[in-house]
């Protein structure tokens, strides 16, 4: 029997990571049979056992930002461990933010499998805006071009969003997978957004399955927001009070009303797009260039267009935000809010509130009493 191996979908973040996880949760039963175990962990991707790896934080530090236990990556390597026989699918684009010892960790702590990392990529200069929307979700307050030249002026820092680099200097990310586990055993796929059917094609072709048999799912489907949502959004993120929190936050805006609209409701015909400066684009791709060398250098396996890399376009223009939103589009997204986000309370926030609302209730009660007496 041939040894079996441990498939690390490892990134990039915005390359089409969430539409492959999609259809790698809904496809789970298929897979299992085709000889592949994509693990269920509670989610449709592997993201809380990238940050038990990397000790990062999810969501605001300090402010109900969550930190997953390393408990989670050790009973998962353990039960891979105990399964002898079947590959292991893993996918989070989180995993493109380990260093190299957290890298090595996988490696040292994995016994009898192959280890093997595959890497989706866009261009830059592709990635600009959608990152932005990313990040405006997390619920920073810059505008477009602000951000733009928070993490362009001077690659490699940014103090809006400190982490961009570690992911999106994607030749030294990739060079360090390989250090640990060989030019052969690492595979970036340069996604063609010209041919969206190269994307699928190429990870059933990596994963030794039928063409078509990882196919697009219907739901799920994560659309950009249009330049009114993005307003909209922006304004969100500068009006919400301070002292409220990351769980509210996530709840009730990200997850609750902006992604009800963008997996939910279709963007109006006559909505427009967000713009990209020129020099913010030359930037881009000359960045972009310099991963394409250091990514030929690492003599990693590559598929598709890596020419691509330094030499992307998009609609070019300085954005100019609006000060008006349609009514409707407003009243679907607000019905995004149902009983179900209320389960996604962590129950210390749930606690923490009950006990507020319980002693203002006796301090309620008091008052009338004392008034009574």
């Amino acid at each position: 029997m041939s040894q079996p191996r441990l498939f690390i979908h490892a990134g990039f973040h915005k390359s089409g990571t969430s539409a492959l996880q999609e259809s790698f949760d809904s496809q789970h039963d298929e897979l299992r049979q085709s000889g592949i175990i994509y693990p269920n962990i509670g989610r449709k991707a592997h993201h809380r056992i990238a940050w038990a790896l990397s000790g990062g934080t999810w969501g605001w530090d300090k402010k109900g930002g969550e930190k997953t236990s390393r408990k989670e990556w050790t009973r998962l390597a353990k039960a891979i461990n105990s399964n002898k026989a079947e590959n292991i699918l893993l996918s989070s684009e989180f995993f493109s933010e380990l260093d190299r010892e957290q890298i090595l960790t996988i490696f040292d702590v994995i016994k009898g499998r192959k280890i093997e990392a595959l890497f989706t990529l866009r261009p830059l200069v592709k990635l600009l805006g959608s990152s932005y929307q990313q990040y405006l979700k997390y619920g920073i307050t810059a505008d477009y071009v602000t951000w733009l030249h928070s993490v362009l002026d001077k690659p490699g820092e940014s103090k809006i969003n400190p982490t961009f680099w570690n992911r999106h200097f994607s030749g030294k990310v990739v060079a360090k997978w390989v250090e640990v586990l060989g030019a052969g055993n690492v595979t970036v796929l340069i996604v063609d957004e010209s041919k969206p059917e190269f994307l699928y094609d190429s990870v059933n072709q990596y994963l030794g399955l039928p063409q078509g048999f990882i196919r697009p799912q219907e739901s799920g489907s994560n659309r950009s927001l249009n330049l009114e949502e993005i307003a909209l959004l922006l304004e969100l993120n500068r009006e919400f009070p301070k002292d409220r929190n990351w769980n509210e936050y996530e709840v009730f805006i990200r997850n609750g009303y902006i992604g009800h609209l963008t997996d939910n409701v279709k963007a109006p015909s006559d909505s427009r797009k967000l713009l990209t400066p020129k020099w913010a684009i030359d930037k881009g791709n000359e960045i972009g260039s310099q991963n394409k060398r250091e990514l030929i250098a690492t003599g990693a396996i590559i598929i598709g267009d890596i020419e691509s890399l330094g030499s992307a376009s998009v609609p070019e223009g300085e954005p100019v935000y609006p000060t008006e939103i349609s009514i409707s589009h407003i009243a679907q997204g607000m019905l995004g809010f149902d009983k179900n986000l209320v389960k996604r309370l962590p129950l210390s926030w749930i606690r923490k509130n009950l006990i507020k609302r319980y002693r203002r209730k006796l301090g309620t009660q008091a008052l009338r009493i004392r008034k009574q007496i």
